[in-house]
């Protein structure tokens, strides 16, 4: 059986309390949205906790499986209350955050984007950005960033630190691989196609360049190829 509304709501009730520092009795309604999915998700943490049994690999599709209306059922399988399973679930939250910052920092120094613009920015200017404003307590489901270097693994079913956590392990293990081969050797193969780039960019300013001068310089002859040069830009 899963937690009924009249156990989840108390918690909720008492996170807007928190949430309003008692200043007001009344909330939006996507805010009391927000409350109830972060009741949920310390729950669901609770719930994963026992299906892990303490191993971390837990895929996104057993996360989607297993969650339900009220993501509850293995937590009252244990015998405990909302409120319980809530508790417990905020604390496994809260361990996470710390687990992942620790890998997080012990990773860094020896951390290389290889000239990767979208690796740097993911990884060096977003994540601190991420342990900066996660709100654990209010909004947990919230990745914050939109994670826009790719990684080999389907993190689609993640959400919050639970996506950041998985993240930053597929970008450990990428930091592993590339680390057994010389840092120069992947730099110049990343640096190789910056150069192309540079080159055909160069070239194709270089041809513009070239082609505006040639109209100029024909429209000393003919007047009439100004109005064509005007429409060229």
């Amino acid at each position: 059986m899963d937690y009924t509304m009249e156990e989840l709501i108390p918690i909720v009730g008492e996170l807007a309390e928190k949430y309003t520092a008692k200043e007001s009795t009344s909330i939006t309604y996507e805010k009391a949205e927000q409350l109830m999915g972060a009741v949920l998700y310390a729950i669901h943490e609770t719930e994963l906790s026992g299906m892990e049994g303490g191993d971390d690999a837990v895929t996104g599709t057993a996360r989607d499986k297993s969650e339900n209306a009220n993501g509850t059922v293995l937590a009252q399988k244990k015998g405990m209350t909302a409120r319980q399973a809530y508790e417990e679930g905020m604390a496994l939250v809260e361990k996470k955050v710390r687990k992942t910052l620790a890998m997080y920092n012990e990773m860094m120094p020896e951390f290389s984007d290889y000239g990767n613009i979208c690796l740097y920015d993911t990884v060096v200017k977003g994540m601190p950005e991420f342990f900066k404003w996660y709100d654990i307590r209010f909004n947990p489901k919230d990745t914050i960033l939109t994670l826009d270097y790719p990684v080999t693994r389907d993190l689609s079913g993640y959400t919050g630190i639970d996506r950041i956590y998985e993240y930053l392990k597929c970008i450990r293990k990428e930091q592993d691989f590339l680390h057994s081969f010389p840092e120069s050797y992947v730099s110049s193969y990343t640096g190789s196609k910056k150069q192309r780039f540079l080159r055909q960019g160069i070239m194709l300013l270089w041809i513009s360049i070239v082609i505006l001068i040639g109209c100029i310089l024909e429209s000393y002859v003919n007047p009439i190829l100004i109005s064509d040069v005007v429409k060229i830009f």
